[in-house]
């Protein structure tokens, strides 16, 4: 941490320093119209935005693009994930395997990397800054990210252009609320029954001097039980133990506004878990061998954790006339998780031996397990300088990420005179380096017509050293096929290109083309000797070429609509496919080994649309925004061409309700109504693989306020609907049932 750390610090010095020069002297610019001042007027279209890397209204932004503004995620309960922070967003689809350290987000039929070491397909961004990346955990946002949020805007289609690397399917900023220049904070208190979690949340915001602020943001989680039980350990999978802690400089200098943060999470995460489910009549089981939905026997203790420590410095300068902002961000994430590879103790296959349920010769090791660890550093710097004139708009940018990962794999054995080894260690190493140059420039044509170009130019460099130990001897072992020195370079030039009319004052109609990348890397996670189909260490870069359409505007008071459509073709698709191992095939019965290669051609494409109405209801107020989108893709050359695109639901749609009305000047009864669901679509990119789960997903919300203060009682999945959020041919993985509890806030 120490040079990337001291090469942060030495950056965001440089320039706070130039608060003090008497050259940049000027009048202090205006506060951009915070997100949730515009949510509290009903007009989602007047939310100031960055999603262009400059500030606009999300109204004018030709793209497809919302924005989740705290006030609206506070009026549903808030987020401690990311599957309830975007459970309203359009083409946007959490891919929960029931850890937070595995699960992703996909966007517009992007494909998944599930239980790989590759990078996501969908761009993670805290505060501007890019956060994925890393074998484990780097797909997904973690807990710390959801504590005392800003706003949080997503970017939907290809991004790469402005973002680069990953923005296939889109791109997600998690905006953190930053110190202001007035007392103030909040904190909150919540507890759910089924699963005694207790969560306390908060923050301080205290004046410093003249321009000087400070921010404290905490975030305590104690959960002791859960819904998915592990008897053998006396454990459950899905308990939760922790804390997260950010604290905020703020230091506002005349043309200088410069934000300096450091955070740190210490957490205990939900872990893998998994029914095994094997019908009568498989060979090897001839009576079935089917576990209770939530009780598993594993002899491995089920475990997770995943701790962070962030440091960040954002410093904006008005040069006069143009705006500069830097962002330099390091991130050190370590995440653990343990998983019995066969789903079994020695008394439980004892006993389904004597039941006939598993076959007394069937090959099940219960000593069989993996223990998973990985620590990667993120250093980021980008900086950029924006301006306007007349009718020109124009952008110029650079940015480097630095990313190190150690990891490894240790499996263990039962040993046996033909083969006396416990087991094996895995460890690797992963080296990566990108440099890039961006720039936009926009034109107005006539008082309406603007056409805007962007362009990137990214160079990657990605090395690997990844060897295989006995765990007995210490000694090498998997011969030459287990000692993997490798590296790939590789040149990439994004564009966007954007035509946008406005209609009417207030509507926007645009067309747009643009090109994105998924980076290429390496299987460090590798098969068991008897797989089928081995893993392949190396795969190249996922290229796409997406094509957008859209409309988008505020025709009626308080209203905001937005809707688009998309064709995308890609190139060299990044699938996520499994080494042919299963519990069920003799040559190989283990867990199969998940691991990404390039599948051939492919296209994608749907069409997307978000409505919000902000009402008067009586001396109230309500708030309604509804979503859907149709979604589907196809591979079109290759070993897959043919099969449907696998984790891409063929709708999902989402409708959120909020009601606020007074009974009293102090006092006032609130409600809301979150529905959510997703119907068709397909697992796994096989021509066997089975549907993915329908399902419709209600949560509801009522309290009072008195003052400040509010107190609410909630009912998460409220009809307590239990769907496979992952199936593969001997594993279910099931969503949680329905959480009741309360919860009191205040803010001050």
């Amino acid at each position: 941490m120490g040079r990337k750390a001291h090469l942060l610090f030495c950056t965001a010095a440089v320039w706070v320093a130039a608060a003090a020069a008497p050259a940049f002297a000027q009048e202090e610019t205006p506060e951009a119209l915070p997100a949730d001042t515009a949510a509290e007027a009903g007009d989602d279209g007047a939310i100031v935005v960055t999603a262009r890397r400059r500030e606009e209204r999300l109204a004018d932004v030709p793209t497809a693009a919302s924005v989740i503004d705290i006030t609206a995620l506070n009026d549903r309960g808030g987020a401690t994930g990311s599957g309830e922070l975007l459970a309203d967003q359009p083409s946007v689809r959490f891919n929960n395997l029931s850890s937070s350290i595995t699960s992703e987000i996909s966007i517009r039929a992007s494909s998944t990397a599930r239980a790989t070491n590759g990078d996501p397909s969908v761009g993670l961004y805290r505060n501007g800054a890019y956060i994925a990346g890393g074998p484990v955990g780097g797909r997904n946002f973690t807990r710390l990210d959801m504590l005392d949020i800003g706003r949080v805007e997503v970017l939907r289609g290809t991004q790469g252009a402005l973002y680069g690397r990953n923005a296939v399917g889109g791109a997600i900023n998690i905006i953190s609320a930053e110190p202001v220049f007035d007392l103030g904070g909040w904190a909150s208190a919540r507890y759910g029954f089924e699963n005694n979690s207790l969560q306390l949340q908060g923050a301080v915001n205290v004046p410093l001097g003249d321009g000087i602020a400070m921010r404290i943001s905490g975030d305590l989680v104690e959960q002791d039980k859960g819904f998915f039980y592990n008897p053998d350990n006396d454990v459950y999978f899905d308990q939760q133990k922790g804390h997260g802690l950010r604290g905020q400089i703020r230091l506002k200098r005349g043309p200088v506004d410069a934000v300096i943060m450091a955070e740190t999470q210490r957490l205990t995460t939900p872990a893998i878990h998994y029914q095994i489910f094997i019908p009568a009549g498989t060979p090897g089981f001839p009576g079935g061998y089917i576990q209770d939905r939530f009780r598993y026997p594993w002899s491995t203790a089920p475990r997770a954790s995943q701790d962070v420590d962030g440091l960040q410095a954002i410093v904006r300068v008005d040069l006069g006339g143009a705006d500069l902002t830097s962002t330099t961000s390091f991130r050190k994430r370590h995440s653990e998780y343990d998983l019995d590879n066969d789903a079994v103790s020695p008394a439980e296959l004892a006993r389904a031996r004597a039941a006939g349920e598993i076959g007394a010769l069937t090959p099940l090791d219960p000593s069989g397990a993996s223990y998973v660890v990985d620590t990667t550093d993120n250093f980021s710097q980008d900086i950029h300088v924006s301006g306007s004139a007349d009718r020109l708009t124009w952008l110029v940018g650079a940015e480097m990420l630095l990313l190190d990962s150690d990891f490894s794999v240790t499996t263990t054995r039962t040993p046996t005179l033909a083969n006396p080894s416990p087991g094996n260690i895995a460890p690797a190493r992963l080296h990566f380096e990108s440099y890039a140059a961006y720039g936009s420039l926009g034109f107005d044509l006539t008082d309406s017509l603007n056409i805007t170009g962007e362009l990137r130019y990214t160079r990657d460099s990605r090395s690997i050293t990844a060897r295989l130990y006995d765990l007995g001897t210490g000694l090498p072992t998997g011969g030459a096929a287990r000692v993997i020195d490798d590296s790939i370079n590789a040149d990439n030039l994004s564009y966007n290109a954007t035509l946008s009319y406005k209609l009417t004052p207030d509507i926007l109609a645009y067309a747009k083309v643009g090109s994105s990348y998924r980076a290429g890397g390496f299987n460090t996670r590798l098969s068991d000797p008897r797989a089928p189909s081995p893993v392949q260490v190396l795969f190249g870069n996922e290229n796409s070429t997406s094509y957008e359409a859209g409309f988008k505007g505020s025709p009626v008071r308080r209203g905001y609509f937005a809707i688009a459509g998309y064709y995308t073709e890609l190139e060299d698709l990044i699938a996520q496919v499994d080494d042919g191992c299963a519990l069920t095939n003799a040559a190989c019965p283990v867990a199969a080994v998940a691991y990404l290669t390039n599948a051939g051609d492919a296209k994608s494409w749907g069409i997307e649309a978000e409505y919000s109405q902000g009402f008067d209801l009586g001396e109230g107020n309500g708030r309604l925004a509804i979503s859907g989108s149709r979604q589907g893709g196809k591979v079109k050359s290759g070993r897959y061409d043919g099969l449907d695109l696998a984790q891409v639901p063929d709708w999902l749609a989402s409708a959120n309700l909020n009601l606020r009305l007074p009974v009293t000047n102090d006092v006032a009864l609130t409600s809301n109504v979150l529905v959510s669901g997703q119907w068709g679509g397909k697992q796994e990119l096989t021509a066997t693989s089975v549907d993915l789960d329908d399902y419709v997903l209600v949560n509801l919300r009522v309290g009072v306020e008195v003052g400040n203060l509010s107190i609410s009682a909630f009912a998460n999945n409220l009809f307590d609907k239990v769907y496979f959020v992952a199936q593969a041919p001997t594993i279910n993985r099931y969503s949680q049932p329905r959480v009741v509890g309360v919860e009191g806030r205040i803010s001050f």
